[in-house]
């Protein structure tokens, strides 16, 4: 996996990363400052608004729920310069229902999650796609709460369509862990508080690599590449056309130094 430094550290987030710098099966690395994976931005103040609109962030797309986003509005809704859209991956997700879903047999639960947005969630998915194709210039983050479940999913299909290697999709996810930890910290310090499975929570909100790795491997055995899963759930050709184009960087550089302090991945 690319050493290069990719998680972008601003107060009031925890996981906005680039998703530039991997190298491809084309002999290409996938392209910097187009696609940034994120966290909520919902407590990301002024300055920090301003030097993701100074790094070239243009659209910003909310994959969460109506009512996280009533909870916890996003400020670039209303934000000059940004294009903002909303989009759930699904209607309820938020970390807190997710800690309802049971696990009584042992089985990785957020595996069985992740298989049904890829089987189910068609439209959704469909709809996510098109508007990151259609985003114009400059960078796209999308994000959902803790970017993980639901980000982490459309970043492994953008990563997957560049022909990243499935081990750098599979590192790129359980990167997470690391960087949402005083997040999960509060969820599950809550969740204690309310009487729930603490336990049974603190499964749904990891990041195990094993859980990627068989997620893919779904959608390996269920729709063969990224490109014909795309294809199957309706995304246009000319926009997976121009989702590759916008991933590919034809002359790999270093990531440019920033006034952005980034941790090393």
């Amino acid at each position: 996996m690319s050493m290069a430094r990719r998680h972008i550290t601003l107060q009031g987030v925890h996981n906005i990363r680039d998703l530039g710098g991997y190298a491809t099966a084309r002999g290409t690395q996938t392209a910097w400052r187009r696609f940034l994976r994120a966290d909520s931005p919902h407590a990301l103040g002024e300055q920090g608004q301003a030097r993701l609109q100074a790094e070239g962030l243009a659209t910003v797309i909310d994959l969460r729920t109506e009512s996280e986003i009533a909870q916890l509005p996003n400020p670039f809704a209303q934000r000059d310069g940004v294009r903002y859209a909303h989009q759930p991956l699904f209607r309820a997700l938020a970390p807190a229902a997710l800690a309802a879903v049971g696990n009584d047999d042992g089985a990785d639960p957020l595996l069985a999650f992740y298989r049904s947005a890829l089987d189910t969630r068609h439209e959704s998915l469909r709809e996510i796609m098109m508007l990151i194709a259609a985003s114009g210039d400059g960078a796209v983050m999308f994000h959902c709460t803790a970017g993980k479940d639901r980000t982490g999913l459309v970043a492994a299909l953008l990563l997957g369509l560049a022909e990243v290697s499935a081990e750098d999709i599979i590192a790129d996810y359980a990167m997470t862990e690391g960087l949402i930890a005083e997040m999960v910290a509060g969820f599950l310090a809550a969740a204690e508080r309310d009487g729930r499975d603490v336990v049974a929570y603190a499964r749904l909100l990891a990041a195990p690599a094993p859980t990627m790795r068989n997620t893919l491997g779904h959608l390996q055995a269920s729709y063969g590449t990224v490109p014909r899963y795309l294809a199957h759930i309706g995304v246009p050709p000319g926009d997976i056309a121009a989702l590759t184009d916008r991933l590919q960087d034809p002359a790999p550089h270093p990531l440019r130094e920033s006034g952005v302090r980034q941790s090393r991945a």
